[in-house]
């Protein structure tokens, strides 16, 4: 099938910034893939070496306008494409390449991770939360150090963290990721970004996303995987968790029993620090290293 000419160029842009995959991916027949706002991510294999990969494969219209190349989801794909092809860290989901092999559209092609999602790996209780919090730090201070600029992530959140087979911790889904140096051919408009429940409260108000908004998501993170469960769980509408952000009604410490007891003294003070309103008094993810050191709750090494 020939390409639509906006496909055509789209490929070729992102193609300056990672491999080609064409001929070398298969997907997973009867295999049902996971279904999200902007993409679904199949399961298949990379050919000649058989590993596993994920192939995200985005909704994009097909009209094949150049207009298309100037909307949101294009915009959102480049982003992606230009930032994640940038990350090398034993904490961060390793993109392989891309794909405009699969549905008329364009794909991403990672590692499998069989393990699933942090949120869904940790509702066995026996599977402590604090070692993969450790390889969150150490995956989101990469980013904010990075050699090219601070890279903000966007959407920090336990369905956005993977578990690989020997159960660390990768950030994944860098869609609304911004890379402040910037080689793309092209303008990419900043996105307030991010997911209700983990949003910090200046992107209720249209302030882009930041380090320091990060880091707001950082400590909903951390309360997420203690408890198991979404922050705001007890809201029962949208609604309802954005007047509890905005009115600065923060959680409660959770009741010792529902964390199986891990969640420390340490760690709770770094989530209310997190969730400060002034976004500048909150703590840099280098603060959160060195504190969690001193404290010795676990060792972290940067990278």
């Amino acid at each position: 099938m020939e390409l639509f000419p906006v496909l055509h160029e789209l490929s070729e842009r992102a193609s300056r910034y990672s491999v080609n995959l064409n001929g070398r991916v298969s997907r997973t027949l009867g295999r049902n893939p996971l279904r999200g706002g902007t993409a679904c991510v199949y399961h298949g294999t990379l050919k000649p070496e058989g590993t596993e990969v994920a192939i995200k494969t985005f909704y994009c219209t097909r009209s094949g306008s150049e207009a298309d190349l100037k909307s949101f989801p294009f915009k959102r794909l480049f982003r992606e494409v230009h930032t994640w092809s940038k990350l090398r860290h034993e904490n961060i989901v390793p993109m392989l390449g891309i794909s405009t092999e699969f549905d008329s559209t364009f794909s991403i092609v990672s590692d499998w991770m069989p393990m699933g999602d942090a949120r869904t790996y940790v509702q066995n209780a026996e599977n402590d939360p604090r070692p993969l919090l450790r390889d969150i730090t150490n995956g989101l201070y990469y980013l904010h150090s990075h050699e090219l600029g601070p890279v903000v992530h966007g959407d920090l959140k336990g369905p956005n963290v993977l578990v690989s087979n020997d159960h660390r911790a990768l950030l994944s889904d860098f869609g609304l990721s911004t890379l402040n140096v910037s080689t793309f051919n092209m303008t990419t408009e900043a996105t307030r970004g991010g997911s209700l429940p983990w949003m910090a409260p200046e992107l209720l108000n249209d302030f882009v996303a930041s380090k320091e908004s990060d880091m707001w998501a950082y400590g909903m993170t951390i309360l997420e995987l203690f408890t198991r469960s979404t922050p705001f769980h007890d809201c029962r509408s949208d609604a309802s968790v954005v007047r509890r952000i905005a009115e600065g009604s923060l959680p409660a410490r959770p009741a010792e029993e529902s964390t199986q007891f891990r969640l420390s003294d340490a760690w709770w003070e770094i989530c209310i620090s997190c969730w400060r309103s002034d976004p500048s008094s909150r703590p840099t993810i280098t603060d959160v290293v060195e504190k969690l050191e001193a404290t010795t709750v676990c060792t972290l090494s940067s990278h």
